[in-house]
């Protein structure tokens, strides 16, 4: 007698969670053309400034080998390169956006600026969440005297204009990379602070906070594993206008002379030369610096409104 072969169905392997995060996270943006807007002119610097040259794929840029240039690629030039008799020049074939009154070619230090701004700007906000975060989510579920000396402290920052504590800031430290970034983390964590205490207070008194603290667990643990993963998407759109703010404080603080010293081609200090020369004729410099900024302000607004907008949909 034949035997019937059996077949044993086998449920498809559910994907890791961090790639259904990222198809969700997908999902959401898809969903909002403000968002794919946004995102498309946010890529477009990325893209510039990680190849703005070949230094991504050689190691020997990455060591800081100060005998090694890197290829020059979406670049074409050297940010720093000298075109004798070639300043002041307008967009041509040969420099597309023209050239600065050192004969330096401006599509290359707007590319190469962009990899100082998308450096500096996400590194100073994600400072500013840890340490905002980490005292907000504190105040905010001890509450009590705790929540009143850390608001208070953090208050009397916050009335400082932010403009006015970055100068003090820089000016007192000196116009440096690690400076700047110091001065937007100071002057950022207090607003993220603000936002997560609020966060932390409504979410605080959830029924899962209570089954938690029934359970046991610490209130480290509740903070970190029941509160915080909650309060993540207001959290998120709040970091992405940040970094909008903070690209905007480079910009500002290389315009008063207070960021990255030269020759460093960030978008500040380029429409600080040019400002010079535009009733000479030449508005180059300063309007594609100010044009480059603005896109990525811009962009980095629209994905953040586009995801909120999706994200209200959930609640």
């Amino acid at each position: 007698m034949a035997l019937a072969e059996q077949t044993t169905a086998v449920a498809p392997e559910a994907p890791p969670a961090r790639w259904r995060g990222l198809r969700t996270a997908w999902a959401i943006l898809r969903r909002s053309r403000t968002a794919l807007a946004g995102l498309a002119m946010v890529l477009f610097w990325v893209g510039v400034a990680l190849f703005a040259d070949a230094c991504l794929v050689q190691p020997r840029c990455w060591s800081g080998d100060p005998e090694f240039t890197a290829t020059p690629l979406l670049a074409r030039y050297d940010p720093l390169e000298q075109f004798q008799g070639a300043g002041l020049q307008g967009p041509s074939w040969e420099h597309w956006l023209g050239t600065d009154r050192l004969g330096r070619d401006l599509w290359a230090r707007i590319a190469h600026g962009a990899r100082i701004i998308l450096l500096l700007a996400p590194i100073s906000v994600g400072i500013a969440l840890l340490l905002g975060g980490a005292l907000g989510l504190i105040a905010g579920y001890f509450g009590g005297q705790t929540d009143e000396i850390v608001m208070r402290l953090l208050d009397a920052l916050m009335a400082f204009p932010q403009i006015l504590l970055y100068l003090v800031i820089i000016a007192a430290l000196g116009p440096s990379a690690l400076n700047v970034v110091l001065a937007i983390t100071i002057a950022g964590a207090p607003g993220v602070a603000r936002l997560v205490r609020s966060l932390t207070l409504d979410l605080k008194t959830r029924d899962y906070v209570a089954a938690a603290q029934t359970r046991g667990e610490s209130p480290w643990y509740i903070m970190v594993v029941e509160i915080l993963p909650n309060a993540r998407g207001p959290i998120i759109v709040d970091a992405m206008l940040r970094v909008g703010y903070a690209v905007f404080a480079i910009g500002t603080l290389g315009f008063l002379g207070l960021g990255l010293p030269p020759p460093s081609p960030d978008w500040g200090s380029i429409v600080n030369a040019g400002r010079k020369f535009i009733q000479a004729g030449h508005p180059w410099d300063a309007l594609w610096a100010s044009l480059a900024t603005a896109s990525l302000v811009v962009g980095l607004n629209l994905l953040a409104d586009g995801v909120q907008e999706e994200l209200e949909r959930y609640r």
